[in-house]
């Protein structure tokens, strides 16, 4: 009864969603209150008033980095829609690669992989939806694609989850990280298949099965050599971009098409900034740690920081910002558009808000850590088959490997020492499980939402995302068994 209580804000919430076809900011708020209610009054979560509202300010500051990410996001989307970018480079992707099939895989499994991993925070979504809608696709298919870009995220914002959740276990990064990818390739196969699959192409064709399988297993070869001979933080970065660069490679050699570049650098360039200003900043140390030291915010007592500078979120405004001088906007829309995004920011921001709260309340009053050790216990022996719930669980509340690693990372090495199993593949396991899970999460759900416009409407894409998020756990499991 105690678990069931420990689990009724998650549960409540996620219902909210699938059942009751609430947004996800009524979602969150409902979890937030229950979590609360448990909180201050089961005696065994027991929480006092201030540590209740010490959980909520450490939520509402993780909400701050998201809600950056967020305002830069949909800034960047209004500016390229209202200067008519998206429809120009909408028509350069197709003639770039004419095949939908060969474009929907190098989209997802390159250029959002790529985008993804150099910065993290969902950016691969909000690259990716204003490019799959200007290709024709509607906003809830276009949401549901770019959500598989997430496919890599062990390896997101320079691998910081991987790095984070072999420091926590004492491990090496890299054996971390290549044992990952053996886990995550399943899931992989799974968003390219996926990807095909929402794009309308057909499944039962053997070029579009081959490419499927090709793409994927180039992107998990380059994953794994990169981890294994260059770095672990840029093995994403180096992955996602050998798999646009093959793409784009063999589409030239097929059908030697030619692209209009009537308007394309003009459009192109807000992206074109968003990408070499992340490179920079993310790849070039000197350059990171400069921009780190700028504007920053520190909140020492809840071991805050954000970097003003450095954050993505910046050089997403500055990329709009660019993409308005550029697009030559008048300023008559730039008035029109303003409002419009500030809206769409706000929604989001409140949803992500409830979430992360909530969750960081269950954190602080041991409700989460009640969950892991309920799964651990039922799981006995066969614990190792149980690691991908656990870290799945950490990767669904938090929208983030590197949160789930730093929820259970410890505690699973804890049980794999006593339980006397591999802590290499226990380790790689919750860092893949918390990772895979994250394209359901409600975090990343309200993002991708936000983003193509369907704010709200958060319950047409959390149905599909979940079921998939849950079958690559389960596919995780005879890899378990092999390794």
């Amino acid at each position: 009864m105690l678990t069931v209580t420990a689990a009724a804000p998650l549960i409540l919430a996620t219902l909210a969603i699938l059942v009751a076809r609430q947004s996800a900011m009524r979602a969150g708020g409902l979890g937030l209150v229950v979590s609360i209610v448990i909180a201050a009054t089961v005696s065994e979560f027991s929480l006092q008033s201030d540590g209740i509202a010490d959980a909520v300010i450490d939520g509402l500051l993780t909400t701050a980095t998201v809600a950056y990410v967020l305002l830069g996001g949909v800034t960047l989307y209004w500016v390229l829609r209202a200067g008519g970018a998206l429809e120009r480079l909408g028509k350069a992707a197709a003639d770039a690669i004419p095949n939908p099939a060969q474009r929907m895989l190098v989209l997802v499994l390159g250029v959002s992989v790529f985008f993804e991993s150099a910065t993290g925070f969902g950016v691969g979504i909000i690259v990716t939806v204003p490019l799959l809608i200007a290709l024709g696709y509607p906003p809830a298919r276009a949401a549901l694609i770019a959500l598989l870009g997430q496919c890599a995220v062990p390896w997101g914002a320079l691998a910081i989850g991987t790095v984070l959740g072999a420091d926590l276990s004492g491990l090496p990064a890299g054996e971390t990280a290549m044992t990952a990818v053996w886990l995550s390739l399943p899931f992989i196969l799974l968003c390219a298949f996926a990807t095909l699959r929402f794009a309308g192409e057909s499944l039962s064709n053997i070029s579009n099965i081959l490419s499927a399988i090709a793409y994927s297993a180039l992107l998990a070869a380059m994953l794994w050599v990169s981890s294994a001979w260059i770095s672990v933080e840029l093995a994403g970065c180096i992955a996602g971009l050998a798999v646009t660069l093959v793409g784009l490679v063999l589409a030239r050699i097929r059908s030697k098409a030619r692209t209009d570049g009537s308007g394309l650098l003009a459009a192109a360039l807000p992206l074109f900034v968003l990408m070499a200003t992340l490179s920079l900043t993310r790849l070039v140390p000197a350059v990171g740690a400069f921009t780190s030291s700028l504007l920053r915010i520190d909140v020492p007592a809840y071991d805050f920081t954000l970097s003003i500078i450095h954050h993505p979120g910046f050089w997403m405004l500055l990329a709009a910002l660019t993409g308005i001088l550029c697009l030559r906007i008048p300023a008559p829309e730039i008035r029109q558009l303003v409002p419009q995004a500030l809206k769409q920011w706000s929604i989001a921001s409140l949803s992500v808000a409830g979430f992360i709260c909530f969750g960081h309340v269950m954190l602080h009053a041991g409700m989460t850590d009640r969950l892991a050790e309920t799964v651990a216990a039922g799981a006995g022996a066969a614990y190792l088959f149980a690691v991908p719930a656990v870290g799945g669980l950490g990767g669904f509340l938090t929208a983030s490997n590197a949160g789930s690693n730093a929820l259970f990372m410890a505690f699973q090495s804890t049980v794999a020492g006593r339980l006397a199993l591999d802590p290499i593949v226990v380790a790689a396991a919750q860092n893949a499980a918390g990772a895979n899970i994250t394209l359901a999460s409600p975090g990343r759900i309200v993002l991708a939402a936000s983003v193509s416009g369907l704010a709200g409407q958060e319950n047409q894409l959390m149905r599909p995302a979940l079921a998939l998020g849950i079958i690559g756990l389960l596919l995780m499991l005879p890899v378990l068994a092999v390794l």
